[in-house]
């Protein structure tokens, strides 16, 4: 062999030494036992992962009706009738108020029509909006009944009078509450 050679061989492995060049392989994915796998995978709480849905709460009726004595009082969700944060009926809200507009032809005494707001924001602008709300569909009304019109009275009640919670015991939000205080109610008397 040639010195030059040897000379070389020896300053490689020497390199080789100096560099500390594992002396096994890192172990791939044929090497993880199953064991190993078994380990790596964290558990799911699936009771505190998954949010239960109340089905009896999260629907909204578009339009509940009751009947007290002689006293009939329509609800309607607000959402049907008004985009958010608005006091100009929507185009659907006119054929919902005009089936409502029959029902009131047969009616004795002054209809009353209020207006009611969830309870986010300021009480006074909640106020106001429910109040303008509640003078949308009087004006509706109105319009629709023409000279057989009973007298019909508009008033708000902002977020005083809820019918649903609006947040859940540990503060949480609950939409569909706010959504069923978010209504128009239109009581009468007669059929």
């Amino acid at each position: 062999m040639s010195p030059l050679r040897g000379g070389a061989a020896a300053l490689a492995a020497a390199l080789v030494l100096a560099t500390g060049a594992p002396a096994a392989a890192e172990p791939g994915p044929e090497d993880v036992t199953a064991a190993d796998r078994e380990a790596a995978v964290q558990p799911i709480n699936l009771e505190t992962a998954v949010q239960a849905i109340d089905l009896e709460n999260s629907i909204t009726p578009l339009e509940t009706e009751e009947v007290q004595g002689g006293t009939t009082t329509v609800t309607v969700a607000a959402d049907v009738l008004f985009e958010f944060d608005e006091a100009t009926l929507t185009d659907n809200a006119q054929g919902e108020l005009a089936d409502i507009a029959e029902r009131l032809r047969g009616a004795s005494g002054t209809v009353e029509v209020v207006g009611h707001s969830d309870g986010l924001g300021d009480a006074s602008y909640n106020q106001e909006l429910s109040e303008r709300r509640a003078e949308a569909v009087r004006d509706a009304l109105l319009e629709e009944l023409g000279g057989d019109a009973p007298d019909i009275e508009a008033s708000g009640r902002g977020a005083e009078e809820p019918v649903a919670e609006e947040t859940d015991a540990e503060g949480n939000d609950l939409p569909w509450g706010r959504a069923q205080n978010r209504r128009v109610e239109i009581v009468f008397e007669g059929s």
